[in-house]
């Protein structure tokens, strides 16, 4: 199996659209290892879906992110192993500026490796999070501007994903540690590990739910492991989790109390009913300070924040059915669409104690299925 899908990829090898990419290239796994300094923990940068990532350098000085698949059992062993294929298959036909590129990989007996560009700003949680024990090595948030520019971005390689690649692609585990930054804070969405595929001709997929349960569409959320179906609509929700987290600068799940957490999205109700229920949206009042990032005290601008709010709540309150397309999403926040278009005032009616993940109260109107 493995042998026929890389006979595949060698024949595809070079054959992106974008001008500047130079093609595939398969290593060895010497060569890999000794560009990481036979993987070295100096070298560790994080953990992917399915392996470490290392930090490496070429003969040729290029500075790349090396992604190592690890399982402990032969089940697992043959479960990674298709992960992998699916990965390099899926993110090596992608050329969108806000997607990481994939570099190389390496098919060697047991080891499996993916090659992708380094992209040296870290994580978007790396720098929403400041002040946290786990990120001291940031000293000042991102600001307002660059919030923006992020969040557009990635929204930009969704829309990619959903709408320009054939097939089309659902990532299934958009969150903050997935969006990773470059010198200029520009975003770039990686990890590949558990995305699918979705053909034109299909409505939907039907998947056991994957992903990070704090980022999950309510949809998908099962205790029984059952299939669901699986749309686009799954990452518009997660990417509206994104927005709140720009928005908020909290975590998708949060310490609320001592040894008490919550979800993000729940919390966030009553100071988003507080702003959208109201004939006059008065940013600057009283009530609104708890909503936004205390990081950014009065510094953002008002109709950008009011644009990502509205992107946020349609991602994340609506309906699955009823969610917008990404491509809608990027118009909103570049200001070429009014914000209203995906969000009226009648739409608060979602917003309600334990949503978005208690069943639509079925005495006020339709059931969020």
């Amino acid at each position: 199996m493995a042998g026929s899908y890389f006979r595949w990829f060698k024949n595809n090898e070079g054959n992106a659209s974008c001008q500047n990419r130079g093609g595939v290239h398969k290593y060895s796994f010497e060569e890999l290892a000794k560009a990481t300094g036979d993987f070295s923990n100096n070298n560790r940068v994080g953990l992917g879906g399915s392996g470490q990532v290392y930090k490496g350098t070429l003969p040729n000085g290029k500075q790349v992110a090396i992604k190592r698949l690890q399982y402990n059992s032969d089940p697992e062993k043959q479960r990674m192993e298709l992960l992998f294929e699916d990965e390099v298959k899926t993110i090596s036909r992608t050329c969108h500026r806000n997607i990481v590129e994939v570099v190389g990989y390496c098919s060697e007996e047991a080891d499996r490796l993916i090659v992708y560009e380094f992209v040296s700003n870290n994580c978007l949680k790396s720098h929403i999070y400041v002040g946290r024990r786990q990120q001291k090595t940031v000293t000042a948030p991102i600001d307002w501007p660059t919030r923006m520019k992020i969040a557009l971005g990635t929204a930009e390689g969704l829309a990619y994903l959903h709408e320009k690649c054939k097939p089309r692609i659902i990532h299934r585990d958009i969150k903050s540690d997935n969006i990773l930054l470059d010198d200029e804070f520009n975003p770039k969405i990686g990890d590949f590990g558990i995305s699918k595929e979705f053909a034109d001709s299909k409505t939907h997929v039907s998947t056991i739910p994957k992903g990070t349960p704090d980022y999950l569409a309510p949809e998908h959320c099962t205790e029984d492991g059952q299939n669901k179906r699986l749309t686009d609509k799954s990452d518009v929700f997660s990417f509206g989790v994104v927005l709140l987290e720009l928005i908020t600068g909290k975590l998708a799940v949060f310490e609320k109390e001592r040894r008490e957490y919550i979800f993000l999205t729940i919390w966030a109700v009553p100071l988003l009913k507080q702003i959208l229920d109201a004939e006059y949206q008065d940013l600057d009042a009283e009530n609104c300070k708890e909503l936004f990032d205390s990081k950014l005290p009065n510094n953002f601008e008002k109709n950008d924040m009011k644009r990502l709010i509205y992107c946020a709540v349609a991602c994340v309150y609506k309906p699955a059915n009823l969610r917008p397309h990404m491509c809608k999403i990027v118009k909103v926040l570049n200001g070429d669409l009014e914000p209203k278009t995906i969000w009226v005032r009648s739409d608060c009616k979602y917003l309600y104690r334990g949503s978005p993940y208690t069943p639509f109260p079925q005495a006020q109107g339709t059931s969020s299925s």
